[in-house]
């Protein structure tokens, strides 16, 4: 139970799943020439495969520093009732019905974890219908709890529905408290409010923070708004300077984690590492959320 694979962080775009640190896009198709060559189908370019490696690379490694970060684990080992969390998720691919009652009656006696986890999965609709105010009602009790992940979940409902200035105040508490991964989520937030103009100063800030503690988000956003002069004209040239940064940062990542895992082999994530990527995953793909980064996996860009 222990042991699963992680999967990483998708969204879906038609039928083809894109990475946070993918194209933005689904994966390029080449045409070939002649129809006879290859029944005159669509086929995804080599390069997109190697993209696509990469991209995972990124995503996985994305989730491992945002796990390590958060208190995710340290609330689930808290719980008093941890071996009835173990239960209910044992059940979440066999009866998620039944998974989502045990979640919800674990919510309702106070489990801050599973205050959580309800609300991803009124959210996502596995074991339920989907509720986005029943959603909201709980990651907000997680969130007032001082539960990461409902932060970031509870931020991230917020911008999606266009609520800007709720997503700004919830965003606004984590890095106040010095959650990092808060800090590319406030200035995305900046971003989509229309207020960009007067908060670009403390985006710029946010995002270099995020970069320097290591949020592999936080980089492409800020170079490729440094490079299309979101931050005034006088930053572009050294935006271009910072991508190269940002390309350098993350080929390190790719190949380190290439040589970990064949020194070590690959580390899995424990139960409720595990248990927080699949409701991530989840969630990535049927909500299309953030974060948000186009380009390549060379070179993703901001939103």
């Amino acid at each position: 139970m222990y042991r699963d694979n992680q999967r990483s962080i998708i969204a879906a775009v038609g039928s083809e799943p894109v990475s946070i640190f993918g194209c933005g896009n689904p994966p390029a198709i080449v045409m070939f020439a002649s129809a006879q060559s290859c029944g005159g189908g669509p086929v995804k370019c080599i390069f997109c495969k190697i993209c696509e490696e990469r991209a995972a690379i990124l995503d996985r490694k994305y989730f491992e520093w945002l796990e390590a970060l958060s208190n995710n684990q340290a609330l689930a080992k808290q719980d008093p009732d941890l071996q009835r969390i173990n239960d209910a998720y044992d059940l979440l691919k066999t009866d998620s019905a039944e998974s989502f009652r045990q979640f919800l009656a674990l919510a309702e006696s106070g489990s801050v974890w599973s205050m959580a986890t309800i609300g991803r999965l009124f959210e996502t609709a596995e074991g339920t219908d989907r509720d986005l105010v029943q959603a909201e009602a709980w990651y907000s009790r997680a969130y007032e709890a001082g539960s990461d992940y409902a932060l970031i979940w509870l931020g991230q409902l917020y911008l999606r529905s266009n609520r800007f200035e709720k997503a700004i105040d919830v965003f606004r508490t984590g890095v106040d408290r010095g959650f990092a991964p808060a800090m590319y989520y406030l200035a995305l937030s900046y971003w989509k409010s229309g207020d960009w103009p007067r908060k670009r100063s403390e985006a710029m800030s946010l995002l270099e923070r995020g970069f320097e503690a290591g949020d592999l988000a936080a980089g492409p956003f800020l170079g490729h708004s440094m490079v299309r002069g979101r931050f005034g004209w006088q930053h572009m040239l050294a935006g271009l300077q910072f991508l190269i940064k940002v390309v350098e940062a993350q080929a390190k990542v790719i190949e380190d984690d290439k040589a970990g895992r064949e020194d070590i082999g690959e580390n899995r994530p424990g139960f409720f590492g595990r248990l927080a990527a699949s409701f991530w995953t989840a969630s990535q793909a049927r909500t299309g959320t953030t974060p948000e980064t186009g380009g390549t996996s060379f070179l993703p860009a901001g939103p």
